[in-house]
């Protein structure tokens, strides 16, 4: 359910905030660079404010000298604790609103990152997010909920304007860490108005669309990408002839160190180009028109489904598929799944697509469906259950996925023994000819893994091929 859903605002289509999925986490992240080219109203001063906070977390970590001296170093990491917003409805989550945040391991990271630019003689960068090419592990959901908690008694206040102008009902909640005290060197309380989540009963804090992206605009990849474009042949001459675009982070890295030079042209770079907020329109990644869509689709096309013992069951997974299948193949599903010049869009688009056609039958009949469950031996796609006596596993895989026989093979027997379970169903979403000619073997290979295991697994295939406007339409 949508924000805008459960609090019924009738959409113009204009709104400059996001409206966040309320029961699952949208995989996009506050970028601070957006906030820094475009503040106003309750984020005027907002990035000046971002870059006092890590100033008095770089002073400490500089403090605590090479041998990281306890009393500083220990205050550093408790400043720099940043657990996930989860009021902001963003991130990495699979099944829920509720994600690990960047709490005591992921502040440990942000202060290394600042020891070891100190190492090298840097100062506190006037972007915090530079701290990427410092540090291995530092990626956009830590970025993003540093601006999260740095920044809440901001978004709070935005969220109260909207929620405000449009009579949406609010609640007070405390946060013991709401607002950084500069003087103090203290996190502050501060009492939070906002509405509730009816599914998590946590507050929610809505987020200006200009300010969101999937990545921040400053990133080691593009800053790796930046250089070599500017002086390929000279990273030949430092790094070794074999430097391509595509190389390990590590190596960027010690780009970074060891040339800070090359940091500051690139970021001078980025401030006069200026970064770019995700494409809500286009949707290049998949990550929100999948909702509507699906939604639209299940309450135009209602279908009983229903079953009364295990001997139904697996009938009752098959119907799942076959409806996703449908709606894909015959009733435009495949358009979500392509850009606009036709290139086909990730794995993790078409699972969300799956997920919003098959969960909205589910609720219906008091099924469980569950994306991305770590069941021991890794993230299973989906478990679909009800209680323990009814349960089936789905792996899906884009037929040209390098791991796509594996993900056969391997990974879907191996998730049904450890969940001591039968029933499982291969996915399979094919974009061209050729990956329908890679499946030749599909019915093959099935059946010996049913014959060697006893499990019971079949395979379905989805033809999501793009479909360009016929000449008489042009």
């Amino acid at each position: 359910m949508l924000f805008s859903e459960a609090f019924k605002i009738d959409l113009k289509g204009d709104e400059p905030w996001f409206d966040p999925l309320l029961s699952l986490d949208t995989k996009l992240y506050i970028d601070p660079f957006l906030i820094f080219q475009a503040e106003f109203g309750p984020f005027t001063g907002a990035h000046a404010e971002l870059i006092a906070f890590y100033e008095t977390a770089f002073q400490l970590v500089a403090d605590a000298g090479e041998q990281k001296r306890a009393l500083p170093w220990n205050k550093a990491i408790s400043i720099l604790g940043t657990p996930e917003v989860e009021e902001f409805c963003l991130g990495l989550t699979a099944s829920g609103t509720r994600g690990s945040g960047a709490a005591a391991g992921k502040a440990k990271l942000i202060a290394d990152a600042f020891h070891r630019a100190i190492l090298f003689g840097l100062a506190n960068p006037d972007h915090f997010e530079t701290i990427q090419l410092f540090q291995e592990g530092i990626a956009e959901d830590t970025i993003s909920d540093a601006v999260g908690n740095i920044l809440r008694h901001r978004f709070a206040n935005y969220t109260k304007l909207i929620c405000d102008e449009l009579s949406i009902p609010t609640k007070k909640h405390p946060h013991l860490r709401g607002r950084f005290n500069i003087e103090t060197q203290r996190w502050e309380r501060i009492e939070v108005d906002a509405p509730i989540n009816p599914f998590s009963n946590r507050q929610i804090l809505l987020v200006p669309k200009e300010y969101l992206r999937p990545m921040p605009t400053l990133n080691p990849d593009d800053f790796w990408g930046y250089c070599y474009d500017q002086s390929a042949q000279e990273l030949r001459t430092e790094l070794g002839q074999e430097i391509s675009r595509n190389v390990k982070k590590e190596v960027i890295l010690e780009k970074a160190l060891r040339d800070y030079e090359s940091v500051e042209e690139y970021i001078r770079f980025l401030e006069r180009i200026g970064g770019a907020p995700y494409d809500f329109d286009r949707d290049p990644k998949g990550l929100v028109k999948w909702y509507n869509e699906s939604k639209n689709f299940v309450e135009k096309n209602p279908v009983n489904l229903s079953f009364n013992d295990s001997s139904d069951f697996p009938e009752f997974i098959d119907r799942l598929l076959s409806i996703f299948k449908n709606y894909v193949e015959n009733h435009g599903g495949w358009e979500l799944l392509h850009n606009d010049d036709g290139h086909s869009k990730s794995e993790s688009a078409c699972q969300r697509l799956f997920l919003g056609i098959v969960r909205h039958y589910c609720i219906a009949n008091n099924i469980d469906v569950s994306p991305e469950v770590n069941i021991g031996r890794g993230p299973v796609d989906f478990k679909i259950s009800q209680g323990s006596e009814f349960t089936a596993l789905i792996e899906m895989k884009l037929a040209k996925n390098s791991k796509f026989w594996s993900g056969l093979k391997k990974q879907l027997p191996k998730y049904l023994e450890a969940e001591e379970i039968q029933i499982g169903r291969f996915l399979i979403i094919a974009f061209t000819d050729s990956d329908i000619q890679r499946l030749n073997d599909i019915y093959k290979e099935v059946s010996e893994i049913n014959s060697k295991t006893g499990y019971q697994i079949k395979h379905c295939v989805v033809e999501a091929m793009y479909r360009p406007p016929s000449a008489s339409r042009l």
